[in-house]
């Protein structure tokens, strides 16, 4: 199996989108408005059915954008609209709930990545990067819905994890 994409909620469409291509140096490949269609067709993205099943709400719509990086990683963005999303509480976001807590990036240089993010004024969890046994280096900070991205540079001996 192979990773595909993965999906952030967002309060803030333009500011992630910003994230994602200005700091992480994503591409913005589609930006639109969902539903795109009133049914299902071979132009449509997500229709109306669709958004209010996936929604569990009637009349339903959100603003989208996919982005990609040159290695092919894809990130969804969604800022629902109806209904109106909610942030969650940074409390809510670290290790101590279940769910997915972080998203996993591998970088090249993740010292001139640690420097961009901090001088961008990103919290980070640790005021370094750490090395992990000699399996690679890394560091996570919080994007700015307070989610966890982890930025992760394998040893040249850890082909395998990279």
């Amino acid at each position: 199996m192979r990773f595909h994409h993965m999906c952030i909620v967002t309060t803030d469409l333009e500011q992630s989108i910003g994230f994602w291509r200005d700091l992480m140096g994503f591409s913005l490949e589609v930006r639109m408005d969902l539903p795109d269609g009133p049914s299902p067709g071979p132009t449509t993205f997500c229709d109306a059915r669709l958004m209010d099943d996936a929604f569990e709400t009637k009349s339903s719509h959100s603003r989208m954008a996919l982005l990609s990086s040159s290695e092919g990683a894809l990130i969804e963005l969604q800022e629902p609209q109806n209904p109106r999303v909610e942030k969650t509480p940074d409390s809510s976001l670290r290790y101590r709930n279940s769910g997915i807590r972080e998203l996993g990036l591998t970088v090249v240089d993740i010292d001139a990545f640690f420097t961009k993010v901090t001088a961008a004024g990103y919290r980070t969890q640790t005021d370094y990067v750490w090395s992990s046994a000699t399996a690679g280096r890394s560091f996570i900070f919080f994007d700015n819905e307070g989610n966890m991205i982890q930025l992760w540079e394998a040893s040249k001996d850890q082909a395998s994890w990279k």
